[in-house]
C-alpha cells in the first residue's frame, strides 16, 4: 500500500491546524478528555482545546489503513526505538530533545517484533530539535530521544510501508 496525495494534504493540513493551535496558545483544562473531531469527506477537524487535550496525555487522533497521526508528550528521555514497517514523520511543536538515529541498538529488547527497544544506541548521529523542526525516519532505522528540555510536544506521523 502506499499513500495518496490526498492523504498527504491531510496530513500535512492536520499539522498546519494543530502548528496555527499552539502559536495561538492552548487550555489544557480538558486534559484527559477524548478527542473530538469533526468533518465529512475525509476531512477531520480537532480545535485548539481538542489537541491541547489531546497533548496533554498523548494520543492517536487518526488511524487508517495505512497512517497514523498522534499527538506526544515527553518529559524524559526515551527508550531506543526501530519500527520496521513505519516510517516516522516528527513535528516539534514545544520543547527541545536531542534525537540519535542510526547506530547500534544495545540492550534490544523484542517485546514487540515489529517495533523492538533498546536502552541506548552506539553511534548512530545526534541532532538537536526544537520547536519548528521536523524530522522523517525511514523505517528500520533505530532512533532514540534524549537530554529533553521541558516539556516535549511534537506530532508524529507513522506511514505504513508498502
Amino acid at each position: 500500500m502506499h499513500i495518496s496525495v490526498s492523504h498527504v494534504s491531510g496530513i500535512l493540513t492536520l499539522l498546519t491546524v494543530g502548528v496555527m493551535a499552539f502559536a495561538q496558545g492552548t487550555n489544557s483544562e480538558k486534559a484527559g478528555a477524548t478527542v473530538q473531531t469533526s468533518g465529512s469527506g475525509g476531512v477531520k477537524y480537532y480545535s485548539k482545546d481538542d489537541l491541547a487535550a489531546s497533548f496533554a496525555k498523548g494520543g492517536t487522533l487518526v488511524t487508517e489503513t495505512n497512517y497514523k497521526v498522534m499527538t506526544a508528550h515527553r518529559t524524559e528521555s526515551g527508550n531506543v526505538e526501530v519500527h520496521r514497517s513505519y516510517t516516522d514523520v516528527f513535528y516539534i511543536v514545544q520543547g527541545s530533545t536531542n534525537i540519535v538515529t542510526g547506530g547500534k541498538v544495545i540492550g534490544e529488547k523484542a517485546t514487540n517484533p515489529d517495533e523492538p527497544r533498546g536502552d541506548s544506541i552506539e553511534g548512530g548521529e545526534t541532532r538537536k530539535l526544537s520547536a519548528g523542526d521536523a524530522i522523517v525516519i525511514s523505517a528500520g532505522v533505530p532512533h532514540w530521544m534524549k537530554d529533553v528540555e521541558g516539556t516535549l510536544l511534537y506530532f508524529v506521523v507513522k506511514v505504513k510501508n508498502p
